[in-house]
């Protein structure tokens, strides 16, 4: 089923604009902040052939943190000025927060930078967000998230294949998943596919594990005991 999805309007995100990460300060503590920076670090290396002191940055990172219980900090690299934007700003503690999603069609992906440029994702219109698949129809990713379904007693997550962001959240819940131990593929998901989904969620580093209760013109999924179980195991 995938007549409701529509083609973004730009071809690829604009490397000008540059590259950012989001991470989560819960209890003072900055969440996977090594993650976070190891990945930011790859990106503007990549894109910028630009060397990063990740001492110096994971310091301005601790910096900004400071104090606050729960925050979120956005770390961006500005390359026409070659500097740093470190922010931090007060959140609440994130709370359940149902997704409906809204189907986009993206040839290649966002691939495995995290853009400032987001014009490719902007405006999810009826949804909460947008669920990126390909020229085929295959799930790749969120706008701000990663997504996975329950299919058949099996987890499933589309694969670190170039075209989506290795979220951090997202290896933390394959490895859960795999400790418990519960079956877990990285393969390809098609939207039919997705439809028959038992539980739909996604993982992001500020909202952790949240649920989608439904994907405009594929389908809609109950709040699933696994989807609840990796919100509690991850908080």
């Amino acid at each position: 089923m995938t007549g409701g999805v529509v083609s973004a309007t730009v071809d690829d995100p604009d490397p000008a604009y540059g590259v950012f990460d989001t991470l989560l300060v819960r209890g003072g503590r900055a969440v996977d902040l090594d993650a976070h920076l190891g990945r930011l670090r790859r990106s503007v290396l990549e894109l910028y052939a630009v060397r990063v002191d990740a001492d110096e940055l994971a310091a301005r990172v601790l910096a900004e943190a400071g104090g606050l219980d729960a925050a979120r900090v956005r770390t961006s690299y500005e390359p026409d000025a070659e500097q740093w934007d470190v922010e931090a700003t007060r959140i609440e503690e994130p709370a359940l927060d149902p997704r409906t999603l809204a189907p986009r069609r993206l040839e290649g992906g966002l691939g495995p930078h995290k853009w400032v440029d987001r014009r490719l994702v902007a405006d999810p219109g009826e949804g909460d967000d947008v669920l990126v698949v390909d020229e085929d129809g295959f799930v790749l990713e969120c706008g701000t998230a990663n997504v996975f379904a329950l299919l058949g007693g099996e987890v499933v997550t589309p694969p670190l294949d170039g075209r989506i962001l290795p979220g951090t959240v997202r290896a933390r819940v394959l490895s859960r998943l795999r400790e418990r131990p519960v079956a877990v593929s990285e393969r390809v998901i098609g939207l039919d596919e997705l439809a028959s989904a038992g539980e739909v969620f996604t993982t992001s580093s500020i909202r952790g594990v949240q649920p989608v209760t439904a994907c405009l013109g594929v389908g809609s999924w109950p709040v699933g005991p696994t989807t609840t179980w990796l919100r509690e195991a991850l908080q």
